[in-house]
């Protein structure tokens, strides 16, 4: 062993034992074995009893049950009673012991990241395991007005890892913006319907139970045109709430008619994933043009193995719309004239000619796959290539690849010649609050979009797995940056505006125009060999006439 790490060990526990002395006190060692117990098993929601606590310590039983009735009398945890466990007690940390513990998980982690060698985790430097440096964003703290158990605020959102998170860690989201939360989310390709339902409800809804809903970046100017949304600018100026911290590409997609609707909540960015261990073996570099992409997909594609080239979502309705106009934009080439988007183009045919060549080395029901199908199947090793979001980040680089041995990369999206220089589609949540809020109730929804959408919650989002940051501070968090490699890339993307919202300015027929889009797309990409210029010139069509209907 060599003495540097003997150093740095010695210097761990040494500042360990300090992080517990200031928020705990002079007693802190000697309480932590019960604190250590409940805790833990507070977190795996496992309920004890005082015999059960003291025994989980590992201290004399009566020695145990001394600091567990001192702890009380301090107000440090609760005795709670519960049927389930007869007439016995249960005990559960105090909100002001979570606070302390959260205090202490944000100085561990820093003094963990902060003493990494070379951008590593198995190596620590003892000289940097101190105070001193850049603290980064803050931990969240428990709302300053403290917990109001009469609200209960209504989430509606879709199907999202920002959202499972939300929904997994409601009892610390619920600390943090001071009442109660119900989420409920719905799947993405079902949630236009469900929201609708949810706006156009015209049942009164109570002052103490406000209603928040999530929109994704392209359906905001639809329903702010039918006055679903409250206009937030009135709400914002009496708060101390800015959009400065906010990336310029990521806070204009909260606007509409010069009007603010909705603030980001989490921003995504759409990237061709890659099994780089697979490229590597074969001596293949990364694809950046149409027809990399095709020859490494013609190579990788194994279906006896069960591996396709490449895998992409096609499936009627949104997910083949969205990524015909991802990859369209991607090029540049997402151009509207008086509101209709321009397919029968060069570019337009180079894309369908493009995802044509692809089906052979896709999925053999690739047709039928949407987001979250698209994302498993690459994380299973299924494929070799994906187009996706990076909220999915988590599950296109999962940990059973990692099992595999395999490695997953990253790339802008490849574009129709080698030299272009492609823009990055942007997508992600935004929060709304319906106009059918009486104004107690919105103001309680608005106070809560400042939290969840504030650099604390957003840092916390990452450590728990979200892949993606609305606001530049978050992304330049030391922490962050060691968390989340895809974090680092969309700040490099957004700081040299490269990525944008496809189409670039919001458009209130966005709905109408993605079905027309599937509709047309399902027959020229997986309806037998019809003609591609007769077919986008038939899709053309369609696009201008329901563009001309909406008027």
């Amino acid at each position: 062993m060599h003495a540097h790490d003997r150093l740095a060990a010695i210097a761990v526990l040494d500042r360990a034992g300090e992080i517990l002395r200031t928020e705990l006190g002079d007693e802190a060692q000697a309480v932590w074995p019960v604190l250590s117990a409940l805790l833990q098993s507070h977190l795996q929601d496992q309920p004890v009893s005082i015999t059960v606590l003291a025994d989980l310590s590992g201290l004399p039983r009566t020695s145990a049950r001394r600091i567990i009735s001192a702890l009380k009398a301090k107000g440090w945890l609760e005795f709670r009673a519960t049927s389930g466990l007869g007439s016995r007690a249960t005990i559960v940390p105090s909100a002001w012991l979570l606070d302390r513990v959260d205090r202490i998980t944000e100085q561990t982690v820093q003094m963990i990241v902060g003493a990494t060698a070379d951008g590593t985790l198995d190596r620590f430097d003892a000289v940097k395991l101190s105070r001193a440096g850049d603290a980064g964003v803050a931990w969240p703290h428990p709302a300053s007005a403290g917990f109001n158990d009469i609200v209960e605020l209504t989430l509606v959102a879709y199907e999202d890892p920002v959202f499972d998170i939300l929904k997994r860690k409601r009892p610390d989201i619920e600390r943090f913006v001071g009442h109660r939360l119900r989420i409920l989310t719905f799947p993405q390709v079902d949630y236009r319907a469900r929201l609708d339902q949810v706006l156009t409800d015209e049942s009164a809804r109570d002052e103490t139970s406000p209603l928040l809903i999530a929109i994704p970046f392209p359906w905001l100017a639809e329903l702010s045109r039918d006055g679903h949304l409250l206009e937030l600018e009135n709400l914002q100026a009496e708060s101390n709430f800015s959009g400065a911290d906010f990336y310029e590409a990521i806070w204009a997609a909260s606007w509409f008619d010069r009007k603010l609707y909705a603030i980001p909540l989490q921003p995504t960015v759409d990237f061709l994933w890659y099994r780089q261990d697979l490229l590597e073996v074969e001596g293949l570099d990364p694809p950046r043009s149409f027809d990399d992409v095709l020859r490494i997909a013609e190579r990788m594609h194994r279906p006896r193995l069960g591996r396709a080239g490449i895998t992409w979502s096609a499936a009627p309705g949104l997910p083949i719309a969205e990524t015909f106009l991802q990859i369209l934009g991607a090029q540049g080439a997402a151009e509207f004239d008086d509101g209709v988007l321009q397919v029968d183009t060069a570019m337009g045919r180079h894309v369908i000619e493009y995802l044509r060549a692809l089906i052979p080395f896709s999925p053999a029901r690739v047709s039928s796959l949407d987001w979250a199908r698209n994302a498993r199947l690459f994380g299973a090793g299924k494929a070799a290539m994906c187009y996706h979001w990076s909220n999915r980040y988590g599950v296109l680089d999962s940990h059973a690849l990692l099992q595999q041995g395999g490695r997953v990369g990253l790339q802008l999206h490849p574009t129709y010649a080698s030299d272009m220089v492609p823009l990055s589609p942007l997508g992600g949540a935004l929060l709304a609050i319906p106009a059918s809020n009486p104004e107690p109730a919105a103001r309680w929804a608005w106070r809560a979009i400042e939290t969840l959408t504030s650099s604390e919650l957003t840092k916390y989002f990452v450590l728990h797995g979200a892949a993606g940051s609305a606001r530049q501070s978050v992304a330049e968090d030391r922490y962050v940056k060691q968390r989340n490699r895809v974090i680092a890339v969309i700040d490099r993307l957004a700081s040299d505006r490269q990525i944008q919202t496809i189409p670039s300015q919001a458009l209130a027929n966005y709905r109408d125009m993605t079905q027309t889009l599937s509709d047309h797309l399902e027959l020229l990409l997986f309806g037998g060999d019809q003609d591609i210029r007769k077919g986008l010139g038939a899709l053309q069509r369609a696009l201008a006439n329901g563009r001309r209907r909406k008027r």
